[in-house]
């Protein structure tokens, strides 16, 4: 017995269908791309964030709660409001994860967010005065249940 005696096909017209461009549906691993994750007490970025900044090894974080957006901007280690976001061991690049709840507690409060979940999004090269920076947009983040959330947060 084979398909069609068993289901009747019908015939359709395809007038005014489009091809979607197999290249819509090309995912990067996560380690391609620049990433930025928050949890309601700390951040970390991708390695490949670091190595899109350069390896720098301290950086400013700008936010702009408005525009749910942040901006990560390589800075030397002198910098006052710099922060060390990697490790750098024999030319090897190791992300940090920053305890920072007095800063991420507020950013959940002011984006709106579930302080039970997890939140990332990638990232994009940018310039501004002639300075290369990261800029993650927050607008539409990934996000899921953080495992050992409630228990710290509930």
């Amino acid at each position: 017995m084979t398909f069609d005696q068993i289901t009747p096909m019908q015939e359709i017209s395809i007038d005014g269908f489009q091809v979607v461009s197999g290249s819509m549906f090309a995912h990067m691993p996560r380690s391609m791309r620049p990433t930025c994750t928050i949890w309601p007490d700390s951040i970390c970025f991708s390695k490949y964030s670091i190595y899109m900044l350069n390896n720098c090894e301290h950086v400013r974080i700008e936010v702009n709660t408005a525009k749910r957006c942040m901006l990560i901007v390589p800075v030397t280690a002198g910098d006052r409001d710099g922060v060390r976001w990697a490790k750098l061991k024999n030319q090897n690049v190791e992300a940090r994860k920053l305890d920072c709840k007095q800063f991420t507690l507020p950013l959940y409060d002011s984006w709106g967010w579930d302080r039970l979940n997890v939140y990332r999004a990638s990232g994009q090269l940018v310039t501004a005065d002639k300075k290369v920076m990261l800029l993650f947009d927050f607008n539409y983040p990934e996000n899921w249940k953080g495992k050992g959330l409630e228990k710290t947060n509930g």
